[in-house]
């Protein structure tokens, strides 16, 4: 049986076995590369959407057919094959940034949903590998095209040389994709936090801006009731 299956398959029982809702069992199989690929703006808001009916299980190409067969068995109904007009399965990757080319336009760090390039505007922007998702979603904003994704594998260092050791191979791999899953979870919802946050502060930045132009506006205006009835008051007496 396909191992990458049984850690999928694993990831959601654990979510199960922990009293978690369905959406977040379905969510723990879910990559989290809040890729948008299923047409949801993450993994979670996808989770969701299958629970309510308003979407297949066959919708996330990161996840690929196992991903598909992993939630058909922990949702107990048959499995579909992945629909391919959401995009094809890939290798894990990560972005990778050419550094002679960046003009710094922060546009790739408006577009990561879990916040893995750090940079400023005319600065260069790097990527903090550990933490991109391979979401691709920072490719199409780059203008100049320094923006490469390098196939990457967390698997690299977790060795399995017999039968034998498939089962502790087997929980290595899946303590570690589960590490990565809530690592990228954790950062998906901080991100979304911090955009509703900057949003909250803008708005009562205007609010408290247009307030004072509000109160400015009215201390002129009596300033300049004043100064029309002084004039006035001044002229009137210049007639007597």
């Amino acid at each position: 049986m396909n191992e990458n299956y049984l850690i999928l398959l694993g990831l959601g029982s654990e979510a199960k076995s922990e009293g978690k809702s369905l959406a977040e069992q379905i969510d723990a199989v879910l990559p989290q590369t809040q890729c948008t690929q299923c047409d949801f703006d993450g993994c979670k808001p996808y989770s969701e959407a299958i629970v309510g009916g308003e979407a297949e299980i066959n919708q996330c190409p990161p996840g690929g057919q196992d991903g598909v067969d992993a939630l058909a068995e922990l949702l107990g109904r048959p499995t579909l094959p992945l629909n391919e007009s959401h995009g094809k399965t890939k290798p894990r990757r990560v972005a990778v940034v050419d550094e002679e080319v960046c003009i710094g336009c922060t546009l790739c760090i408006k577009a990561c949903p879990v916040d893995a390039f750090v940079g400023s505007s005319k600065v260069m922007t790097q990527v903090i590998a550990k933490e991109c998702t391979g979401c691709d979603l920072c490719v199409p904003v780059c203008p100049v095209d320094c923006i490469d994704m390098i196939e990457s594998d967390p698997f690299a260092n977790i060795l399995q040389n017999n039968s034998a050791q498939f089962d502790s191979t087997h929980n290595q791999k899946q303590i570690l994709e589960r590490a990565i899953r809530d690592n990228s979870r954790e950062r998906y919802q901080f991100h979304q936090e911090r955009i509703e946050r900057d949003k909250r502060e803008r708005d009562e930045l205007l609010k408290s801006r247009a307030i004072a132009l509000k109160e400015k506006m009215a201390k002129d205006k009596a300033q300049k009731e004043k100064i029309e009835a002084a004039m006035l008051r001044v002229k009137n007496s210049k007639k007597k």
